[in-house]
C-alpha cells in the first residue's frame, strides 16, 4: 500500500480509499475493504440498471414503476482482467466526490 491519495466516505454509497497502486471499497451494508490493484482491474463503471428498454417500458406503463424508479439503487460495477466481477450499491443521487474518486480510478486502470 503507497501514499493514500484520496478517501471518500457519504451515506448511501460505498467507502472508498484511493492509493497509488491499489483501491479499497468497503460496501455500504459489509464491515470489510476489499482491495484492488489498478494493475489487475479491466474496468470500473457506475450506471443506472433500470436504464435499458425493458424497464422503460415497465416504468412508463406501471404506476408503481414511476413512483419507484427514481429511488432504486445505482450500479458500481467493477471488473477484473481474469474476469471476476463485483457489484456495489450506490445511491441514485449524484455525488461530485464520488465521480471524482471513480474518474481518479478510471485514470489509474487506463
Amino acid at each position: 500500500m503507497g501514499r493514500e491519495i484520496l478517501i471518500f466516505e457519504n451515506k448511501g454509497f460505498p467507502t472508498i480509499k484511493i492509493y497509488e497502486d491499489e483501491f479499497q471499497i468497503k460496501d455500504i451494508d459489509y464491515w470489510e475493504f476489499r482491495t484492488f490493484r489498478f494493475s489487475e482491474i479491466k474496468s470500473i463503471k457506475h450506471y443506472n440498471p433500470n436504464n435499458n428498454w425493458l424497464s422503460k417500458i415497465y416504468i412508463s406503463t406501471s404506476l408503481a414503476g414511476r413512483v419507484f424508479a427514481k429511488e432504486d439503487p445505482w450500479i458500481l460495477k467493477i471488473v477484473k482482467e481474469n474476469g471476476g466481477e463485483w457489484s456495489y450499491r450506490t445511491s441514485p443521487k449524484h455525488n461530485s466526490s464520488f465521480k471524482n474518486a471513480i474518474n481518479i480510478i478510471n485514470e489509474h486502470i487506463s
